[in-house]
């Protein structure tokens, strides 16, 4: 009687549709539960994403009023990132060289 009851929820017809039910919604269907968590995923992405720009955005509009209200910001952001220069002045860009020397390819030359 115990065995009946033990393996008689497998005889059942209802577990069986219940289980393909649950296999065809998690797999084949077209609004699978798969494909639900890959959306959700990508709207979290996406909300990030709009947060960041929404941020960079404001940053960048205080940077615009900045250059436009002082003229001694806008030359200084030109010098630094665009290179640029007066007509009477010379420009030396100095780099920092990342290469370290091998001293014992010197002294044998």
């Amino acid at each position: 009687m115990l065995k009946e009851k033990k393996y008689g929820i497998f005889k059942n017809k209802y577990f069986w549709i219940s289980i393909f039910f649950f296999i065809w919604m998690s797999f084949f269907d077209s609004n699978s539960l798969i494909l639900h968590y890959k959306f959700q995923r990508n709207i979290q992405e996406m909300t990030y994403n709009r947060n960041f720009l929404k941020k960079k955005i404001s940053l960048e509009g205080i940077l615009l009023k900045k250059l436009t209200a002082d003229s001694k910001y806008l030359e200084k952001i030109a010098r630094e990132k665009f290179y640029m220069k007066k007509k009477d002045e010379d420009l030396f860009i100095v780099s920092r060289c990342n290469r370290k020397y091998n001293l014992t390819s010197h002294i044998n030359e």
